[in-house]
């Protein structure tokens, strides 16, 4: 089995944020900054899914790395795996941020908001939370009639005579392209 390429990922982090990853100590195995914010990012896959799924556009807004000018900011890198890196530039084309970055301190700050509110205890709130978002997500879930049916009538109103469809698979991937 092939193992997961890495993508060297370079962003700006406020120093308040980054020795706040640091003094996390819930993931032993990784000690570095890069490590940290990999494992903080797969933990908030499913946030990201969810982000995908219902998340505003952002219409390409700037976002300051830290409401303090006098912080200092940090230069990063984060070797993330492929498939996540794949992710978070979905997300960033889809919602239409700014940057990767610009996402990527979002979720860290969303992330070390919860450890603030929660403790020790964040694992369990998250694993509760993405629990009642999966069986939402199986009580709503189209079957494959209700989705044809429902891409029928989306597919009248669509312009020009060459319309493309993209169906993804769950890695985000291109599985099938539809010529209508």
């Amino acid at each position: 089995m092939q193992s997961s390429r890495l993508h060297e990922f370079h962003f700006v982090l406020n120093r308040g944020m980054k020795d706040k990853i640091l003094n996390i100590g819930f993931f032993n195995g990784s000690k570095s900054v890069s490590g940290m914010i990999v494992n903080i990012l797969k933990v908030m896959t499913p946030v990201m899914g969810k982000e995908h799924k219902w998340g505003e556009q952002r219409m390409t807004r700037y976002a300051a790395v830290c409401n303090d000018p006098e912080e200092i900011r940090d230069h990063v890198h984060v070797y993330v795996p492929d498939e996540l890196y794949r992710e978070l530039k979905l997300l960033h084309q889809d919602l239409n941020f700014y940057s990767i970055a610009q996402l990527v301190r979002e979720l860290l700050d969303f992330f070390l908001g919860l450890v603030d509110v929660y403790k020790n205890k964040v694992f369990l709130k998250l694993k509760k939370i993405f629990a009642r978002w999966k069986a939402e997500d199986e009580d709503t879930r189209l079957t494959p009639r209700k989705s044809i049916r429902q891409l029928l009538k989306l597919i009248r109103f669509l312009p020009g005579k060459n319309r493309l469809i993209t169906i993804y698979d769950n890695n985000y991937s291109p599985f099938w392209i539809l010529r209508i």
